[in-house]
């Protein structure tokens, strides 16, 4: 027929080839990667072939977008974990799981994730069975993961597949290989033999690890922190790390409040910027250490966090026995000094044994006092861990609490009021007996006296009587007492001694007033970590109530005190003063919104009604999400104006994966959260908001909405 050419043996063979060669192409040639919107993905093999009874190693390899990253075995705050989900495996075929690298501490807007940004290759072992069937295997899945960058958030994923030869013998390495090996080099590195680690828990409320070298390893560790590889933690909450005096680390973790039930162990990754061992080698170290509970949280300085100096019980110790006696420089103590140690040296008829006698009964009163007071301090921190109090500078109150102790304290050292005088008087009469009694009560009177100007030495000690076990704060107390009345043994034992003091005089009142500006310090410090607790709003309250608080001090020592002709008014001005700011202070309201959960037949419905609503498209996973629900819904004026306007509040979760928010998204051309969108009569189409939202911009959208 005219047209037809009947194919000859040559043009069969060349189509027979050519077939044959892109088959064999297609099968050398390694598959393409796949892609989702902003992170490459792919399955990658360390060998070119795997072998029957052998253990081989995979990797799911992502390359993300520069400024976009995926998320660690523990995302953080939110995030999701990185995961495959593969069709039906072959007979025979046993796969491990992720062997994770070391995560990215990735901060933004005070929301903590735990990432991976660039490109990171996940490995995972793969092992055939002895009588694997087959000259090959192959695999198929889809991997699954949230990709972010700064303003959004996307649900990622792509097919994966990989086909592999499998033959008997050492197989030889992919061009991969070279990775795996950088990949393993950069895993964390199991605990050195020569280091131990323990873990606390301390109920609810944190973890603590301590990390010791069992030799000199002389360790300069910096920046310590500490990824859990269970959702266990607190990242929003700071750690707090210190050196514990003896070569070793100490680090303080917050629990988290959704942490349910018994924690036996606390697997996960510690890290140091420069470094675990003196060469700055080992910046990963990979711990699994089993957790033994405790009632305190032991030996964690509580000025710990950007590191600092060794805070051992021997330090404290120490800086208590100066601290008692600097006590003996406070003006309402060392007038009496000299006077007292020569009534000693009177009432023993100068004989030695005698003044010695004195000057121990005298110690004894101060110690009786000391112990009281540690006592009260100690009954306080059992009612305050009834109370559910946390680590002390974790806990708002009790960070609020000591501000306003310090403050008080200081500005009686300024001078702004006055304390103490009366006690002198009441206990006169007791001082003035002779005999032993009245030196016991000079060392009880002494203790009374001196305890308003104590602050500056007191306030560690307070806050040692909060942390350390029982029997460490009644000695770290009795350490204080005992600097206090060194003076008055020494001088027992040498009465010659005394006639060597300074005279009294206006230096010990300036001395006072200078050493005021310690406290000072310290208060300004603890107003910046209340900076950190507390939400905006609160925080101006707080400082507010501080001012009240030093007007109510000044009120006090201007019109209420002894002798004052208004001292009643004095008195109950400033007491109404203190309340109010105290309230203000400590009262944290909580406005509350009405979510609805959403669905298009919802949005359907409540415009019908004739309704103004405003849908939230949101995710636990969306750090963005979380920090526009802190500015915009915790605002007053904008929950005023949603109850005003009587707004439907409709929140569309997309925490896990929903077809209808994905087609609600899309309708409006995004592929992402967050998204806030709002409905109304007034409007012929729907309002769309910006990804990051103030109340300025939601007042004014809905004024918009609603016609004006």
């Amino acid at each position: 027929m005219k047209g037809w050419r009947v194919p000859t043996v040559t043009m069969m063979m060349r189509s027979f080839i050519l077939f044959a060669a892109s088959l064999l192409l297609a099968h050398l040639l390694p598959a393409q990667p796949a892609r989702s919107q902003h992170v490459e993905a792919e399955l990658v093999a360390e060998t070119a072939s795997l072998a029957p009874g052998e253990t081989g190693w995979l990797a799911l390899r992502l390359k993300m977008d520069p400024h976009w990253h995926t998320y660690w075995v523990n995302p953080g705050e939110f995030g999701q974990v990185t995961r495959i989900e593969w069709d039906q495996l072959p007979d025979g075929v046993e796969l491990g799981d992720f062997h994770w690298p070391a995560p990215k501490l990735y901060q933004q807007s005070g929301i903590i994730n735990y990432v991976f940004e660039g490109e990171v290759f996940l490995l995972f072992s793969i092992k055939l069975s002895e009588d694997f069937a087959g000259s090959e295997l192959k695999l198929a899945g889809e991997g699954k993961w949230l990709e972010c960058d700064e303003n959004e958030c996307v649900p990622g994923k792509a097919p994966l597949a990989l086909t592999l030869p499998v033959k008997p013998g050492k197989p030889e390495p992919s061009r991969w290989a070279e990775d795996f090996a950088k990949t393993r080099q950069a895993w964390p590195k199991p605990l050195p033999e020569n280091w131990s680690v323990k873990a606390y828990s301390k109920g609810d409320e944190a973890f603590l690890l301590r990390l010791k070298p069992l030799d000199d390893a002389n360790t300069k560790a910096t920046g310590i922190y500490f990824f859990a590889e269970q959702e266990v933690t607190a990242p929003a909450e700071a750690q707090r790390w210190s050196p514990d005096g003896d070569g070793g680390y100490l680090l303080y973790v917050a629990r988290s409040e959704y942490a349910e039930g018994e924690i036996a162990r606390l697997p996960g990754v510690i890290k140091a910027d420069n470094g675990w061992l003196a060469d700055g080698g080992i910046s990963f170290m990979a711990i699994d250490p089993a957790l033994q509970a405790v009632t305190v949280t032991p030996g964690l300085s509580d000025a710990a966090g950007t590191g600092g100096a060794p805070t051992s019980l021997a330090g404290l110790i120490l800086f208590a026995f100066i601290g008692g006696l600097i006590l003996n420089l406070m003006p309402c103590v060392f007038p009496v000094l000299g006077l007292k140690i020569m009534s000693f040296v009177n009432q023993g008829g100068e004989s030695r044994g005698r003044v010695i006698a004195h000057g121990l009964v005298y110690t004894l009163g101060v110690l009786i006092s000391f112990w009281v007071l540690a006592a009260v301090l100690l009954a306080l921190r059992a009612g305050g861990e009834q109370l559910g109090w946390g680590f002390q500078l974790q806990s708002l109150g009790f960070v609020l609490a000591m501000t306003v102790v310090l403050l008080v304290f200081g500005l009686n050292m300024s001078g702004v009021f006055e304390v103490g005088m009366s006690a002198v008087g009441v206990g006169s009469n007791l001082t003035g007996k002779s005999g032993m009694s009245g030196s016991f009560f000079s060392g009880v009177l002494a203790t009374l006296v001196a305890t308003p100007c104590a602050a500056p030495f007191l306030a560690p000690a307070l806050g040692a009587a909060l942390a350390l076990p029982a029997a460490q704060s009644v000695l770290l107390f009795s350490v204080i007492g005992l600097g206090l009345s060194f003076p008055y043994l020494l001088f027992s034992i040498f009465p010659a001694l005394a006639n060597k003091l300074p005279r009294p005089g206006a230096w010990m009142d300036t001395f006072k007033k200078a050493l005021a500006f310690l406290l000072y310090g310290t208060v300004a410090y603890l107003v910046w970590i209340l900076a950190g607790l507390a939400e905006a709003e609160q925080f101006l309250n707080i400082l507010m109530a501080l001012v009240g608080i030093a007007l109510a001090c000044w009120l006090y020592g201007s019109y209420g005190t002894i002798g004052s002709k208004r001292r009643g008014l004095g008195i109950g001005a400033a007491a109404l003063v203190l309340a109010g700011s105290l309230f203000l202070g400590f009262y944290s309201p909580k406005s509350e919104i009405t979510w609805q959960a959403w669905s298009p037949e919802l949005v359907e419905k409540l415009r019908d009604e004739g309704r103004t609503v405003y849908v939230d498209f949101t995710a636990r996973w969306c750090a963005t999400c979380q920090v526009n629900k802190r500015v915009v819904f915790n605002s007053d004026a904008v929950i005023a104006a949603m109850k005003r306007e009587n707004v439907a509040l409709l929140k569309a979760d997309w925490t896990n994966e929903d077809p209808a928010i994905t087609e609600a998204l899309r309708s409006f051309g995004r592929s992402a959260v967050p998204f806030n969108v709002i409905y109304s009569p007034q409007l012929d189409k729907p309002l769309e908001l910006p990804e990051l939202l103030t109340p300025d911009i939601v007042l004014n959208a809905l004024k918009k909405a609603e016609g004006q």
